[in-house]
C-alpha cells in the first residue's frame, strides 16, 4: 500500500524544487556575480547559462507537473515523477563531477544532493503496485 504521507512529502519536495529553481535562476540572471560559486574556475558564464532552458522546462517545470499529478492522483503522475527524477539525477551527477574535476562549483553540488537522494527514493516509494 502506497503511503499517503510519502506522497504528500514528495509533493512538498517537488513544489519546493520547482519554485526554488525558478527563484534561483531569477537571482542568477538579475545578479551575475552570484553565478561564480556555480562555475568551474575560469569558466565563462555561458557554461552555466546553457542549462537555463533545460532546468526551467524539465527540472523545475517537470517537478511542478509531477507534484500536480501526485496531488490529483492521476495515472500519469508516476511517469512524470520518473522523468523529473531522471533529469534531476543527471543534473546532480554533473554538479558533483564539476567540482571533483575542476575544484570549483561546490555550492551547486551541495544544492543538488537532496534531489540525488530524495527523487530516486520517491520513484521507488510511489511506484505503482500490482494487485495479486
Amino acid at each position: 500500500m502506497q503511503s499517503d504521507l510519502a506522497r504528500k512529502l514528495v509533493i512538498v519536495f517537488l513544489t519546493l524544487q520547482g519554485i526554488g529553481t525558478f527563484v534561483w535562476w531569477a537571482v542568477l540572471l538579475a545578479f551575475p556575480p552570484a553565478r561564480e560559486p556555480f562555475l568551474a574556475p575560469g569558466a565563462p558564464d555561458t557554461t552555466l547559462l546553457a542549462f537555463l532552458v533545460p532546468d526551467l522546462v524539465i527540472y523545475a517545470g517537470g517537478a511542478l507537473v509531477a507534484a500536480y499529478g501526485l496531488l490529483r492522483q492521476t495515472r500519469w503522475a508516476w511517469p512524470a515523477l520518473c522523468v523529473n527524477a531522471g533529469a534531476a539525477v543527471y543534473a546532480a551527477l554533473y554538479s558533483l563531477a564539476l567540482p571533483l574535476l575542476s575544484g570549483g562549483g561546490w555550492l551547486g553540488a551541495l544544492m543538488m544532493l537532496p534531489s540525488l537522494v530524495v527523487l530516486p527514493a520517491a520513484v521507488w516509494l510511489l511506484r505503482p503496485r500490482v494487485q495479486v
